[in-house]
């Protein structure tokens, strides 16, 4: 079928996020026999009338309706697009009888209100709502109408290249990506200070330079071990894409253990750690036992390609917003919160 995917594909940017959920889902919907046409809001946006912000909104949303209007899609699918309208999304309900749309978010629903708020806006006006984050939280998102689900931040063979637990001279013994936040800042510190001789690269924070595009992927793949640490680190089932991207690039990835992760993976295919004092001493043992972190990291490999790829989550996407019977048991959870399908 046709699809246009509305998201933020990064041109102006020159691609540095290439690896972003937005591009991964795109080419799991590809493989599943989809023509998918892109469409980057905020660089529409950007370019219209010397950037300034209402004008390109318009333009945005216009070209929005343009777009649908011409392809006439059947499937319309939002992702990071902060700048469409519901207005929009109701004219392009109308230009296109009988289209089916869904609205994803790979980002927390606890830390920022602002992506709260656009999914709560838009949920009574797409068909299903997809949110990283699983448990009771989904249910406020659904409170004003509209049906929400869980979808797993996706891995894709043909972004995550490395093979982390299969190279040798290895750059780093740990990496942590990402933005600075207190919790964070005092685990790369507490890190840094108890385990002095671990080659800890730190990109984005406490002065060392952010790291993007196939510089990211690269160094992702010299890495020994990463830390998957998220803004909140508690969310059920919740982290930053960044664990998809350790673990598809077969480093051995840490993550807190009360985000639950060990209902999705196996104790031999990631690493979870209860508290500080659990996280260096795991540090300390996979230091010094180099086989189990190469073989542990590689099932998490394998497990991550396996069970969540781009493809399988477009396929769960696909399925749940047209009320498709499941096509097999996927490995997250698959209740989906709030009405039946009613369009």
């Amino acid at each position: 079928m046709k699809i246009v995917h509305v998201s933020n594909f990064t041109t102006k940017r020159n691609g540095d996020n290439f690896y972003g959920v937005e591009y991964k889902l795109n080419n799991g919907l590809t493989r599943l026999g989809h023509n998918v046409f892109s469409v980057c809001d905020r660089d529409i946006a950007a370019n219209y009338l010397f950037g300034i912000r209402e004008a390109g909104k318009r333009s945005a949303n216009r070209k929005l309706r343009l777009v649908c209007e011409t392809l006439r899609p059947e499937f319309l699918l939002l992702g990071h697009a902060s700048l469409i309208e519901p207005e929009t999304v109701k004219a392009v309900r109308h230009a296109c009888p009988g289209i089916r749309i869904a609205h994803w978010s790979c980002d927390s629903l606890s830390f920022d209100p602002r992506n709260m708020r656009l999914l709560k806006l838009l949920s009574s006006l797409v068909d299903t709502t997809f949110v990283t984050t699983a448990g009771e939280t989904r249910a406020e998102v659904a409170s004003g109408g509209g049906r929400v689900a869980y979808m797993p931040n996706p891995v894709d063979s043909s972004i995550e290249t490395g093979r982390a637990f299969d190279a040798a001279d290895l750059e780093n013994d740990l990496i942590f990506v990402g933005k600075p936040d207190a919790e964070r800042l005092a685990i790369c510190k507490r890190i840094r200070s108890q385990i002095p001789r671990l080659k800890f690269d730190i990109r984005g924070m406490m002065g060392f330079p952010a790291v993007h595009g196939a510089e990211l992927i690269s160094l992702l793949g010299c890495s020994r071990m990463g830390l998957a640490l998220s803004r909140p680190n508690d969310a059920l089932l919740y982290s930053s894409d960044r664990m998809a991207q350790l673990m598809g690039n077969g480093v051995l990835t840490f993550v807190d253990a009360r985000a639950g992760f060990d209902r999705l993976f196996k104790g031999d295919e990631l690493v979870c750690y209860e508290d500080g004092d659990a996280l260096i001493a795991k540090l300390r043992h996979f230091m010094t036992h180099d086989d189990e972190r190469r073989a542990t990291a590689h099932r998490g490999w394998q497990r991550a390609h396996a069970s969540f790829s781009g493809t399988l989550v477009a396929k769960w996407i696909v399925e749940s917003t047209f009320g498709l019977p499941p096509s097999q048991n996927y490995a997250w959870p698959m209740e989906v919160y709030g009405g039946s399908l009613s369009r």
